[in-house]
């Protein structure tokens, strides 16, 4: 009876010494929890493609476009104009500026190559002083054009 319940009483201590051990909700990375997970942009490790791609939806959703080159009208692709909250840079070399306006035109944001940002509505084209327009206001449905740059 004694082996018995100290055979018990091992296995309890042994689950018991596991469990601990595993990573739970009481352990989770503080650091994840300070950036809104619509504000972290992740850096995607599969082998570029040579393309920018952007999505309508969040998260890759919706009607999906891609551009290797310029381009000056995101209308000419899905009407993407306006439309997209997903972004990722994908190219082998380039970063890529995204402007507010048709023909490369108004404020702009930097997408740095390799750069996958799945929620787009948190990011915000910066001040740039330009007539164009666009400075201070949300990326997400407001990109027109973009362009391919050596460095941001």
């Amino acid at each position: 009876m004694r082996t018995k319940i100290a055979s018990a009483l091992a296995t309890v201590g042994l689950a018991a010494a596991t469990l601990t051990a595993l990573p739970g909700a009481a352990h989770a990375n503080p650091e994840w929890y300070s950036t809104p997970a619509a504000a972290q942009s992740t850096r995607v490790q599969a082998a570029p493609d040579g393309f920018l791609h952007v999505w309508e939806h969040e998260k890759k959703g919706g009607l999906h476009c891609k551009w290797e080159g310029n381009e000056s009208n995101w209308d000419d692709c899905n009407g993407m104009r306006n439309e997209a909250s997903s972004v990722f840079n994908n190219g082998r070399t380039h970063d890529v500026w995204l402007y507010y306006r048709p023909n490369q035109k108004g404020a702009h944001f930097c997408l740095d190559k390799g750069e996958y940002l799945e929620n787009i509505v948190h990011y915000r084209f910066p001040d740039n002083g330009g007539a164009e327009g666009g400075d201070g206001k949300s990326l997400n449905d407001n990109i027109a054009s973009h362009k391919w740059v050596a460095n941001c």
